[in-house]
């Protein structure tokens, strides 16, 4: 479809911005995204480990994810996706169990032969009986699981998962939200995740290389440092020169469009003091495969991480050198001290970590290991939140938002991304006329 000329500034070059540039393109507008990096997808960017591009932060894509499915389609890439059945470890009391099947549960030790009964029945009726979740918004999610699965299993099992996605915040988050991902991750069923051949920078090039094919513009290392909004058009400060567009679209997390934002806009961001986890990982580049799940859940004092993915799970290893890449990571506020952990401390504890929960690893199998961190991963979900989530457009103003703190009750992964994309430029569409 030609364009009409009509220019719409992005502001982010990570999923939901370069998405949003392709559905505009859809509808006739001229998309023109600006990133502040040198490299586009946000949390999907890469690094190179020796000629080879591998992911900073581990993404996969679930086979309930029809938006991002549907993208890649549109994009005639889909046929690059790849599939694999996954499964889930929990890491408690010294010993490793699977923790996905009828089977595993009884098998699970940690937990008293009625408590397994227990959970079995539980995950059940969460999975399969209690086909909606609206009315648990303003439910909180511990008290749910407590009454569900009885204190001795929401303690051994539901509060390290919880402290393992919200860290200190476990005691604010809604059990709509945790209905919802879990009926999202399993519904009851085999675990499947995919991956793409080229990865998420495959992924944002693709996307890139289609904008800019028609009409539209991707820049690179252009900051946006001032937006303001007169009510017929947005200026914006981009690397030190004014922008000016019919309307805009933030993909940064509140916080940082308040900063940026200027006269009456400053006022109208909702949610500016919104609070996020962050993360830091420690990427384990091996030439030995770890253990059998995808992800593992610890809860051990010897391991100062709240979890291990294995993402070579999914991602065939033969696409990145026969190597295998296990991510060691804690959830936490920016400002804490895993978070501020020295690089060197980092990479330290994840290889003595690994070794010692995990008699079969070995180091000198490890070729190198990176530590990566982002402040703005994950918002502090709180009850009641369907109430307090913004809408795509600010106030009156022609200032629209895409961000993860639309997410809820959804997670925050690409295929949420792409969905709020879809959902923004179609009320932005549907204001302009």
């Amino acid at each position: 479809m030609a364009t009409n000329g009509t220019r719409i500034g992005i502001l982010g070059g990570g999923i939901a911005g370069l998405a949003c540039a392709h559905y505009l393109l859809e509808r006739g507008y001229t998309p023109i995204v600006f990133e502040g990096s040198d490299r586009l997808g946000g949390l999907g960017t890469h690094f190179d480990h020796r000629g080879t591009a591998l992911d900073r932060f581990y993404h996969v894509i679930l086979d309930s994810d029809a938006e991002i499915c549907r993208l890649l389609a549109d994009l005639g890439i889909a046929d690059r996706l790849v599939w694999s059945e996954t499964g889930m470890g929990f890491h408690l009391g010294g010993k490793l169990y699977g923790f996905n099947s009828a089977l595993d549960l009884l098998r699970f030790r940690a937990l008293s032969v009625p408590d397994r009964i227990r959970t079995g029945l539980g995950a059940a009726y969460i999975t399969k009986v209690k086909r909606k979740g609206l009315d648990l918004d303003d439910v909180q999610a511990g008290e749910w699981l407590r009454r569900i699965f009885g204190r001795s299993v929401f303690e051994r099992i539901w509060l390290p998962l919880l402290r393992a996605k919200f860290g200190d915040h476990v005691d604010t988050v809604p059990a709509y939200w945790v209905w919802n991902t879990l009926n999202r991750e399993k519904n009851g069923d085999q675990e499947v995740k995919g991956y793409l051949r080229g990865g998420y920078r495959g992924l944002a090039e693709t996307l890139r290389d289609t904008i800019v094919a028609r009409g539209g513009e991707v820049r690179l290392e252009s900051p946006v440092t001032a937006v303001e909004s007169n009510g017929t058009e947005v200026h914006a400060d981009v690397a030190g020169r004014d922008e000016h567009f019919k309307a805009v679209i933030s993909t940064f997390p509140l916080p940082l469009l308040k900063r940026v934002a200027r006269g009456a806009l400053a006022a109208s961001v909702p949610l500016s003091d919104l609070q996020y986890q962050g993360c830091v990982n420690a990427v384990v580049v091996s030439r030995q495969r770890l253990e059998r799940f995808y992800w593992t859940i610890v809860v051990d004092p010897k391991f100062p991480f709240q979890g291990v993915v294995e993402t070579t799970h999914v991602i065939p290893p033969e696409w990145i050198g026969g190597r295998h890449l296990v991510y060691t990571m804690n959830y936490c506020d920016a400002g804490s001290e895993p978070y501020q952990r020295p690089d060197n401390l980092v990479k330290r504890q994840a290889l003595e970590g690994l070794a010692a929960i995990y008699p079969k690893f070995r180091v000198e199998n490890v070729e190198d290991v990176y530590v990566f961190r982002a402040p703005y991963v994950e918002p502090v979900w709180s009850v009641g939140y369907l109430r307090k989530r913004p809408a795509p457009r600010i106030a009156d103003s022609r200032v629209y938002v895409c961000t993860t703190a639309q997410a809820y009750p959804r997670v925050t992964a690409w295929n949420t991304s792409v969905g709020l994309a879809r959902e923004t430029v179609d009320a932005l569409v549907g204001d302009l006329g």
